[in-house]
């Protein structure tokens, strides 16, 4: 299951744009964070595999914001940030003749967080080093269980080859309470032209183009979807919502360090499960892999204070 955040980037990211400009010279890596950001997607219509077992489709809407930049010692700062994601899942009344035992689901889903970056920037050094931590509950409130808390963490460093390449590597883990996953999570960003950026953080990809001061305009592909406690089918479930989405992307500054952001695109690799509270597959063969999916993503973001 893909179930990351783009926490290694996120530290990795702040550590460059934590640091004093003479500390961590040539390639600006604060172009790649927005001090507050909001967007919502929204996928429509993922048909499950097989005959006459209906669709769902998929809502988030996001808001993230950096809640400040403490200097612990010289090279060293805590960077706490806030993210709130709703998202609705609504699954279709099924076709005529389907499955009876198919489950219908119309849920509101709710995670919220608390990130902390631990950065440390050596000066004068090439090296970025950083640790992160996320806290948080994801659920639909209609019942709390310890099985809702979320813990994250990641650690890994950077450096920072010449002005206009930086490549990083880390380790990062999700649900380190419940069932740990952990992988190694590489990132880069590099500029090859003036006007170009090519980056990957787990986990999204963007080849973007500069048009002048007030445009960009790029493709991007990266994770969507998330795990929640809900209160269904007798139980206190979990569901758990997987896909990747690629398409392309345009933003506009409206005004100093504000944006907006307009996309399209295709899911796919689409898996939506529910599990019971041991673990168990609640509907196999009913539920799982759906279609591709078309999907739409407005935002806002501001750059800096």
């Amino acid at each position: 299951m893909m179930r990351l955040l783009p926490a290694l980037a996120g530290f990795l990211v702040t550590t460059a744009s934590a640091s004093e400009p003479e500390a961590v010279e040539g390639l600006d890596v604060t172009e790649f964070i927005d001090v507050l950001s909001t967007r919502v997607t929204h996928t429509a219509g993922m048909d499950f595999d097989g005959p006459t077992r209906g669709d769902v489709d998929f809502t988030t809407a996001s808001v993230f914001a950096l809640l400040g930049n403490v200097e612990l010692a010289p090279g060293w700062n805590w960077v706490p940030a806030l993210r709130y994601q709703f998202s609705s899942l609504d699954m279709n009344a099924l076709p005529f003749g389907a499955n009876p035992a198919a489950p219908r689901l119309d849920q509101g889903l709710h995670g919220i967080a608390l990130d902390s970056f631990l950065i440390h920037a050596p000066e004068g050094s090439r090296w970025l080093h950083g640790a992160y931590l996320s806290t948080g509950v994801n659920s639909d409130f209609s019942v709390f269980d310890p099985r809702d808390i979320s813990l994250a963490a990641a650690i890994g460093s950077g450096y920072r080859f010449s002005d206009e390449l930086l490549v990083g590597f880390g380790v990062y883990g999700s649900n380190l309470l419940n069932d740990p996953f952990i992988v190694p999570a590489p990132v880069f960003f590099w500029e090859p032209g003036e006007d170009w950026l090519v980056s990957y953080y787990v986990p999204r990809f963007i080849a973007r183009r500069e048009i002048g001061d007030n445009i960009r305009f790029g493709f991007e592909a990266g994770w969507n979807g998330g795990w929640w406690g809900i209160d269904a089918f007798n139980a206190e479930s979990r569901l758990e919502v997987d896909s990747i989405r690629a398409g392309l992307y345009y933003r506009h500054r409206i005004a100093g360090d504000a944006w907006v952001e307009i996309g399209a695109g295709y899911t796919f690799a689409n898996e939506v499960k529910i599990y019971s509270p041991g673990g168990r597959d609640l509907f196999p063969g009913i539920m799982g892999e759906a279609d591709p999916a078309p999907y739409v993503t407005v935002g806002f973001s501001v750059h800096r204070w």
